[in-house]
């Protein structure tokens, strides 16, 4: 199964894992969240995490987002075809605490992934094939 993630969280792969630079280390930490909280019930191949800028009403995201804003898109597989489920990935991520003030363009009020807030949704999943 081919699922696509849609964040307005930024969620860079910059395998900076310590260091000084607090910014690289966090974005890293969300990363490894995305791809920890995925793998909770099967391991995901992850593909390269894609930066993108573009109106957020082409999206699923909640209705306090608008406007161009950075959203950040990952594509997994998922070997194991009863794995997983969108509404299992619902349910999984949302309120998984993350790192914010890294490069999102969004006002965040609580440091959490949200899946079913309509205001305030900031993530979303779409199955691409099964």
């Amino acid at each position: 199964m081919i699922f696509e993630l849609f964040t307005l969280i930024d969620i860079s792969e910059t395998k900076v894992y310590r260091g000084p630079d607090r910014v690289q280390v966090s974005k890293q930490a969300n990363y490894n969240t995305i791809i920890q909280t995925i793998g909770l019930r099967a391991n995901p191949l992850p593909s390269a995490v894609e930066q993108l800028n573009e109106d957020v009403k082409k999206h699923k995201f909640g209705t306090n987002f608008k406007g161009k804003h950075n959203i950040w898109k990952l594509t997994f597989e998922i070997e194991m075809s009863e794995a997983h489920s969108l509404s299992m990935l619902e349910n999984d991520f949302n309120l998984v605490p993350i790192l914010t003030e890294l490069d999102e363009t969004i006002e965040i009020n609580t440091s959490v992934l949200k899946t079913t807030d309509i205001k305030e949704k900031n993530i979303y999943f779409n199955l691409v094939d099964n």
